[in-house]
């Protein structure tokens, strides 16, 4: 996994290799904007008619130097568009060499294929001021097909939510990637991201509270050679009503093909028979009144799927978390009628955004320091592992976020949720994983379906998880 940073913590590291190493701020400079060039150069051809908008400040120097060493490559179809205002030393020295150089400037931003944006970067805090916004909201709306920001796109910042940053295609970030680019409604704008590692000391940056996961950090749970069926562990599975069916027996399912011993899913008593032979011979099934005999059995408790938001699963879902059990996890309907405490040794939510905030989060537009502080707070009020499950999936246990950045949309099928609550079910069951290794299968799942089929249904994505697992 690798940490993410604030851009406070980036600035931090910034002075630690200025005045504890004495690499001239220039230097640093040079060295970011000589790997962006890089990065351009070889996505961009050379006739190409590439616009760099440049701020008053260092970000405004990143973009000068890198469309000057640009410029000095064969890139002769570079212009300059200049925000003027009080101006850094750094970015002043890099306009001079750009003047020196011959280098045109424009004060349109029609017709360009390429438009690099180093209006503000990281080193925004609050608001975006209006002159900046109609930058901002310039780039936005010009008919280019090909928008490269550098550090971050231009409003993005820790402190503040902006809602119309610039959409960047490619986001190259400077130093370290960056706990803004990954917050909850940003993710959008920043598309791909590439990060510049920059000369800084081995101690330039603290051990952060949040880091970035990839399918990539996925490690496969293998099983043991004397494994069998009890060793595996044993999950039930309490949802279903006639209005929400399939919900159950998907989270079900993927339980037992995520590698669990023993499923039972318990549901309403007029729904046993037909879950029984939608679900199969893998998985028993019994009516919700068996459960509360077997309770101590389990090594982890699914309830939510398809349960429904009627008085008697209210009334459930609250007896359930009175009883002492190992792991629950809670899903879907069960986090909306969720009495606010657990008698449950583990307890595991897995909210969308719409149930998250039932929960009490979201409470308006936040930034992205104030998303992250709120999601831990959370996690550590309800003396939970919170799942939020949005443009990325954020792994919460109120001390620790870990951000899963799969950037796969496909995922976003009816249905993958409740597969996704079946594998931490799983997961948690047999002992031996976390729950960010079942939000990782879950993502490895989707990838490969997505590049196997394209599109897919969720029992598709069921099947997927028993070849990956």
């Amino acid at each position: 996994m690798i940490q993410l940073h604030t851009a406070a913590e980036c600035r931090q590291a910034d002075r630690k290799a200025i005045d504890d190493c004495c690499i001239p701020s220039a230097s640093l400079m040079e060295e970011a904007s000589c790997a962006a060039a890089s990065i351009l150069m070889n996505r961009l051809d050379r006739h190409e008619r590439i616009l760099f908008v440049a701020g008053c400040g260092n970000n405004g120097g990143d973009a000068l130097a890198t469309a000057r060493i640009m410029y000095t490559h064969g890139y002769g179809n570079i212009s300059l568009f200049l925000h003027e205002g009080r101006q850094s030393n750094d970015r002043a020295l890099q306009l001079l060499i750009c003047q020196r150089l011959g280098m045109r400037c424009v004060e349109t931003m029609e017709g360009y294929d390429c438009i690099v944006d180093g209006l503000l970067g990281a080193g925004l805090s609050g608001a975006v001021r209006p002159a900046e916004q109609d930058i901002i909201h310039s780039i936005n709306s010009a008919s280019c097909p090909f928008v490269v920001s550098l550090d971050v796109p231009s409003g993005i910042c820790d402190d503040f939510h902006c809602d119309e940053p610039v959409k960047a295609d490619l986001t190259i970030t400077f130093g370290s990637d960056k706990t803004s680019l990954h917050a909850l409604g940003n993710r959008r704008f920043t598309k791909e991201i590439v990060t510049v590692p920059l000369s800084y000391p081995a101690d330039a940056f603290s051990a952060s509270s949040v880091s970035l996961a990839s399918v990539q950090d996925y490690r496969r749970l293998e099983l043991p050679a004397d494994s069998y069926k009890v060793s595996r562990g044993r999950v039930a599975v309490l949802g279903g009503s006639r209005q929400y069916m399939g919900a159950m027996s998907l989270a079900a399912k993927a339980a037992f093909k995520a590698g669990c011993g023993m499923v039972t899913l318990f549901t309403d008593p007029s729904l046993v028979e037909l879950a029984s032979a939608e679900c199969g011979a893998e998985v028993m099934v019994r009516p919700f009144s068996d459960f509360r005999a077997l309770a101590a059995t389990f090594d982890s408790v699914l309830m939510g799927p398809g349960l429904g938001l009627g008085d008697d699963a209210r009334a459930l879902v609250e007896e359930v978390c009175s009883m002492p059990l190992r792991t629950l996890i809670l899903d879907a309907d069960a986090i909306r009628l969720y009495p606010g405490t657990s008698k449950a040794s583990s307890l595991v939510l897995t909210p969308h955004v719409g149930e998250y905030r039932s929960l009490g989060g979201l409470d308006g537009s936040l930034s992205p320091d104030g998303f992250y502080a709120e999601l831990e707070e959370m996690a550590r009020r309800l003396c939970a592992t919170i799942v939020l499950k949005a443009e990325c999936v954020y792994v919460c246990d109120g001390v620790q976020t870990s951000v899963v950045d799969g950037c796969n949309p496909s995922l976003g099928v009816a249905g993958s949720g409740d597969v996704l609550a079946g594998i931490v079910a799983a997961v948690l069951a047999g002992g031996d994983g976390e729950v960010l290794d079942a939000v990782l299968l879950h993502q490895l799942a989707g990838r490969s379906l997505h590049e196997k089929a394209g599109f897919y249904t969720a029992a598709e994505l069921v099947d997927e998880i028993g070849v990956l697992r």
